[in-house]
């Protein structure tokens, strides 16, 4: 099963709506909270799969509270429960990613609505992240190094070669000190991560002079040099001849 919490500032609705919950096989409730500040410290520290939220608390409303934790990226999908059928309520909280929206008092088969959307959201959820690791898996399995690490920031390099990357954000996203994230690096490839970098940027470059009609500025952003002259002075550092020239050289 799923884990769920509750927050209401009323404990006849999380009473009332434990109750209607007992008889599902998708969740079980897990933790519940009277004010929108404990609830998101709740969500936060649990980081549940659902939370069943009251719109209308003291100190921070359910509006509010799924702001809050769309900053903090949780994955917990959301239920709003409230009071007032008003539209204006129903549209904002769909804005901050929820999936439902039940009325007080409770009807067991808006509850039961409510549940099975959440249940096929979570599995959804649940599923992408699944793929996402396993093609995490699959990309560092096509780097023959020995060092999982390594792998993990070789596969880093290949996907965001394009972008403006550093050593830390790569150690950062493979959860290593960046100094010893370059020590190994040197020591398994035999090249710095500048200098590796380098080279697998001017090889897109040379495929890119090769294959497409591309003007040689936009090659050059698409491989990560933002200024194009300096792009052409590393092209022709490495290459020993200026993209342009490399482009209508005779074969």
């Amino acid at each position: 099963m799923y884990r769920a919490v509750i927050i209401d500032d009323e404990k006849w609705v999380i009473k009332s709506l434990r109750a209607l919950l007992l008889n599902q096989d998708y969740f079980e409730i897990i933790g519940e909270a009277y004010n929108g500040v404990t609830g998101l410290s709740l969500i936060l520290d649990q980081r549940p799969d659902l939370a069943f939220v009251d719109i209308k608390m003291p100190g921070l409303g359910g509006l509010e509270l799924l702001q809050a934790a769309n900053l903090e990226k949780v994955d917990t999908v959301f239920t709003i429960i409230s009071g007032h059928a008003e539209f204006a309520y129903v549209q904002k909280a769909m804005t901050q990613n929820a999936i439902g929206y039940c009325l007080k008092p409770f009807s067991p088969t808006e509850i039961q609505d409510s549940i099975l959307r959440a249940y096929e959201k979570v599995e959804f959820l649940h599923s992408m992240e699944k793929k996402k690791k396993e093609q995490k898996e699959e990309n560092l399995n096509q780097f023959p190094v020995k060092n999982r690490i390594v792998r993990c920031m070789l596969s880093y390099i290949h996907q965001h070669y394009s972008e403006c990357i550093s050593i830390q954000q790569i150690a950062e996203q493979c959860s290593v000190n960046p100094n010893y994230a370059s020590q190994l690096f040197n020591q398994e490839m035999n090249k710095t991560f500048s200098c590796y970098l380098t080279e697998l940027r001017i090889e897109h470059a040379v495929k890119l002079l090769q294959d497409t009609d591309l003007p040689v500025s936009e090659i050059a952003l698409t491989t990560g040099y933002r200024d194009y002259f300096y792009f052409a002075k590393v092209f022709k550092k490495t290459m020993g001849i200026t993209p342009t020239a490399y482009r209508n050289r005779e074969d």
